[in-house]
Protein backbone atom coordinates (compact mmCIF):
# COMPACT_ATOMS: atom_id res chain seq x y z
CA UNK A 1 0.00 0.00 0.00
CA UNK A 2 1.65 3.28 -1.24
CA UNK A 3 1.23 5.54 1.74
CA UNK A 4 2.57 9.60 2.15
CA UNK A 5 2.85 11.94 4.61
CA UNK A 6 1.61 15.33 3.44
CA UNK A 7 3.10 17.98 6.13
CA UNK A 8 0.64 20.98 5.23
CA UNK A 9 0.47 24.27 7.25
CA UNK A 10 -2.28 24.53 9.88
CA UNK A 11 -4.08 27.99 8.51
CA UNK A 12 -3.85 31.20 10.73
CA UNK A 13 -7.31 30.52 11.92
CA UNK A 14 -5.94 27.29 13.90
CA UNK A 15 -3.82 28.18 16.63
CA UNK A 16 -2.14 25.46 19.21
CA UNK A 17 0.44 22.24 18.22
CA UNK A 18 0.11 18.94 17.92
CA UNK A 19 0.39 16.76 20.89
CA UNK A 20 1.64 14.10 18.28
CA UNK A 21 5.00 15.60 17.05
CA UNK A 22 8.19 14.21 18.70
CA UNK A 23 6.71 10.82 20.00
CA UNK A 24 8.02 7.87 19.28
CA UNK A 25 5.36 5.08 17.56
CA UNK A 26 4.97 2.46 19.46
CA UNK A 27 5.39 -0.40 16.83
CA UNK A 28 2.57 -3.27 16.79
CA UNK A 29 4.07 -6.78 17.76
CA UNK A 30 4.63 -9.31 15.01
CA UNK A 31 1.13 -11.53 14.61
CA UNK A 32 3.94 -14.31 14.07
CA UNK A 33 6.38 -13.78 17.07
CA UNK A 34 10.18 -12.86 15.99
CA UNK A 35 10.48 -11.63 12.44
CA UNK A 36 12.16 -14.39 9.66
CA UNK A 37 15.45 -13.19 7.80
CA UNK A 38 13.51 -12.13 4.81
CA UNK A 39 10.95 -9.62 6.84
CA UNK A 40 14.75 -8.02 8.45
CA UNK A 41 15.73 -7.87 5.03
CA UNK A 42 12.96 -6.38 3.52
CA UNK A 43 13.97 -2.35 4.68
CA UNK A 44 10.85 -0.78 2.57
CA UNK A 45 8.18 -3.32 4.08
CA UNK A 46 9.62 -2.19 7.69
CA UNK A 47 9.14 1.30 6.85
CA UNK A 48 6.01 1.18 5.49
CA UNK A 49 4.87 -0.76 8.58
CA UNK A 50 6.64 2.04 10.80
CA UNK A 51 4.14 4.38 8.61
CA UNK A 52 1.21 2.19 9.10
CA UNK A 53 1.25 1.95 13.10
CA UNK A 54 2.41 5.63 13.98
CA UNK A 55 -0.63 7.38 13.76
CA UNK A 56 -2.81 5.20 14.87
CA UNK A 57 -0.41 4.89 18.13
CA UNK A 58 -1.28 8.35 18.68
CA UNK A 59 -5.14 7.61 18.90
CA UNK A 60 -7.27 7.98 22.28
CA UNK A 61 -8.81 4.97 21.86
CA UNK A 62 -6.29 1.32 22.04
CA UNK A 63 -8.85 -1.12 21.35
CA UNK A 64 -9.12 -0.89 17.96
CA UNK A 65 -7.65 -3.57 16.10
CA UNK A 66 -5.90 -2.60 12.94
CA UNK A 67 -3.79 -4.97 11.29
CA UNK A 68 -0.28 -4.81 10.51
CA UNK A 69 -0.72 -6.89 6.72
CA UNK A 70 -3.81 -5.48 4.80
CA UNK A 71 -6.63 -8.22 4.63
CA UNK A 72 -8.02 -8.60 1.19
CA UNK A 73 -11.84 -8.95 1.38
CA UNK A 74 -13.98 -10.24 -2.09
CA UNK A 75 -14.63 -7.44 -3.72
CA UNK A 76 -18.52 -7.55 -2.97
CA UNK A 77 -17.07 -7.02 0.67
CA UNK A 78 -14.92 -4.32 -0.14
CA UNK A 79 -18.08 -2.51 -1.59
CA UNK A 80 -19.98 -2.77 1.38
CA UNK A 81 -17.14 -1.71 3.50
CA UNK A 82 -16.74 1.57 1.00
CA UNK A 83 -20.22 2.24 1.30
CA UNK A 84 -19.49 2.50 5.14
CA UNK A 85 -17.20 5.02 5.03
CA UNK A 86 -18.97 7.08 2.56
CA UNK A 87 -21.83 7.09 4.97
CA UNK A 88 -19.05 7.97 7.19
CA UNK A 89 -18.14 11.34 5.09
CA UNK A 90 -22.06 12.08 5.01
CA UNK A 91 -22.02 12.07 9.17
CA UNK A 92 -18.42 14.32 8.89
CA UNK A 93 -20.02 16.81 6.63
CA UNK A 94 -23.39 17.32 9.14
CA UNK A 95 -21.02 18.12 11.08
CA UNK A 96 -19.34 20.75 8.92
CA UNK A 97 -22.73 22.36 8.19
CA UNK A 98 -23.38 22.04 11.98
CA UNK A 99 -26.31 20.36 11.56
CA UNK A 100 -27.90 17.99 13.72
CA UNK A 101 -31.05 17.14 12.13
CA UNK A 102 -28.34 15.77 9.45
CA UNK A 103 -25.79 14.79 11.63
CA UNK A 104 -29.05 11.74 13.11
CA UNK A 105 -29.91 10.86 9.63
CA UNK A 106 -26.34 10.11 8.39
CA UNK A 107 -25.67 8.51 11.68
CA UNK A 108 -28.40 6.05 11.19
CA UNK A 109 -27.79 5.51 7.28
CA UNK A 110 -24.19 4.73 8.36
CA UNK A 111 -25.60 2.22 11.31
CA UNK A 112 -27.65 0.33 8.28
CA UNK A 113 -24.82 0.15 5.78
CA UNK A 114 -22.40 -1.37 9.42
CA UNK A 115 -25.59 -3.96 10.08
CA UNK A 116 -26.05 -5.25 6.84
CA UNK A 117 -22.17 -6.00 6.03
CA UNK A 118 -22.17 -9.93 5.61
CA UNK A 119 -17.94 -10.62 5.66
CA UNK A 120 -18.76 -13.78 2.94
CA UNK A 121 -15.68 -15.95 3.12
CA UNK A 122 -13.58 -14.17 5.33
CA UNK A 123 -11.96 -15.57 7.95
CA UNK A 124 -8.47 -15.40 10.27
CA UNK A 125 -7.26 -11.82 10.90
CA UNK A 126 -9.35 -10.32 8.89
CA UNK A 127 -12.52 -11.73 10.27
CA UNK A 128 -11.30 -10.98 13.78
CA UNK A 129 -9.97 -7.14 13.15
CA UNK A 130 -14.28 -6.23 11.22
CA UNK A 131 -15.95 -8.43 14.07
CA UNK A 132 -14.13 -5.97 16.29
CA UNK A 133 -14.52 -2.66 14.33
CA UNK A 134 -18.40 -3.53 13.81
CA UNK A 135 -18.70 -3.93 17.28
CA UNK A 136 -17.27 -0.37 17.93
CA UNK A 137 -19.23 1.29 14.98
CA UNK A 138 -22.30 -0.28 16.27
CA UNK A 139 -21.76 0.79 20.02
CA UNK A 140 -20.47 3.94 19.29
CA UNK A 141 -23.25 4.86 16.72
CA UNK A 142 -26.15 3.74 18.62
CA UNK A 143 -24.73 6.13 21.96
CA UNK A 144 -24.27 8.95 19.62
CA UNK A 145 -27.82 8.61 18.13
CA UNK A 146 -29.05 8.77 21.72
CA UNK A 147 -27.04 11.33 23.17
CA UNK A 148 -28.67 15.19 22.40
CA UNK A 149 -26.22 18.18 21.19
CA UNK A 150 -23.57 18.50 18.60
CA UNK A 151 -20.61 18.88 21.34
CA UNK A 152 -21.70 15.79 23.00
CA UNK A 153 -22.10 13.93 19.25
CA UNK A 154 -18.44 15.23 18.09
CA UNK A 155 -17.23 13.10 21.10
CA UNK A 156 -18.31 10.03 19.28
CA UNK A 157 -17.47 11.06 16.24
CA UNK A 158 -13.99 11.32 17.30
CA UNK A 159 -13.46 7.54 18.28
CA UNK A 160 -15.54 6.34 15.15
CA UNK A 161 -13.09 8.50 13.37
CA UNK A 162 -10.45 6.22 14.83
CA UNK A 163 -12.25 2.95 13.93
CA UNK A 164 -13.12 4.43 10.01
CA UNK A 165 -8.86 4.75 9.93
CA UNK A 166 -8.25 1.43 10.87
CA UNK A 167 -10.88 -0.22 8.76
CA UNK A 168 -9.39 1.71 5.84
CA UNK A 169 -5.96 1.04 6.53
CA UNK A 170 -6.83 -3.24 7.46
CA UNK A 171 -8.68 -3.67 4.11
CA UNK A 172 -7.23 -1.00 1.41
CA UNK A 173 -10.28 0.71 1.35
CA UNK A 174 -10.67 4.01 -1.08
CA UNK A 175 -6.81 3.95 -1.64
CA UNK A 176 -5.31 7.38 -3.07
CA UNK A 177 -8.89 9.39 -2.29
CA UNK A 178 -9.06 10.04 1.58
CA UNK A 179 -7.00 11.90 3.65
CA UNK A 180 -6.22 11.41 7.93
CA UNK A 181 -6.28 14.98 9.29
CA UNK A 182 -5.88 16.18 12.67
CA UNK A 183 -7.39 18.93 14.42
CA UNK A 184 -4.74 20.21 17.36
CA UNK A 185 -7.49 21.58 19.47
CA UNK A 186 -10.47 20.17 19.59
CA UNK A 187 -11.66 18.59 22.97
CA UNK A 188 -9.96 21.18 24.87
CA UNK A 189 -6.73 21.05 23.28
CA UNK A 190 -6.42 17.05 23.45
CA UNK A 191 -6.54 17.23 19.51
CA UNK A 192 -8.87 14.73 17.62
CA UNK A 193 -9.05 12.91 14.06
CA UNK A 194 -10.86 12.70 11.57
CA UNK A 195 -11.19 11.28 7.46
CA UNK A 196 -11.54 13.36 4.72
CA UNK A 197 -12.43 12.76 0.94
CA UNK A 198 -10.62 16.01 0.17
CA UNK A 199 -7.47 18.12 0.52
CA UNK A 200 -9.51 21.23 1.80
CA UNK A 201 -9.47 21.68 5.37
CA UNK A 202 -13.12 21.14 6.62
CA UNK A 203 -13.40 21.14 10.59
CA UNK A 204 -16.03 18.89 11.76
CA UNK A 205 -15.09 19.35 15.29
CA UNK A 206 -15.87 23.45 15.56
CA UNK A 207 -17.85 23.62 12.28
CA UNK A 208 -18.24 27.40 10.79
CA UNK A 209 -16.92 28.50 14.47
CA UNK A 210 -13.16 27.51 12.59
CA UNK A 211 -13.97 26.00 10.07
CA UNK A 212 -10.22 25.43 8.34
CA UNK A 213 -8.36 24.38 11.58
CA UNK A 214 -6.79 21.29 10.79
CA UNK A 215 -3.41 19.51 9.74
CA UNK A 216 -3.15 16.36 6.52
CA UNK A 217 -1.76 13.62 8.61
CA UNK A 218 -1.80 10.80 6.10
CA UNK A 219 -2.28 10.32 2.51
CA UNK A 220 -4.89 7.40 2.83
Amino acid sequence: MALSFSLATILTSCGGGSKQEGESPRLMPSEHGSMSASQKNTESSDNMHKQHTSLADNFSHKDIVILEQQYNPSEAVKAEMEQVINAYLQVKNSFVKDDEKAVNKAVEVMAEKVSALVPAQMEGKGLEAWQNHKTLYEDKLKEMQHIPGLENKRSYFSHISEIVYCTIKSFGLNQGNLFAVFCPMAFDNKGAYWISDSKEIQNPYFGEKMLTCGEIKEEL
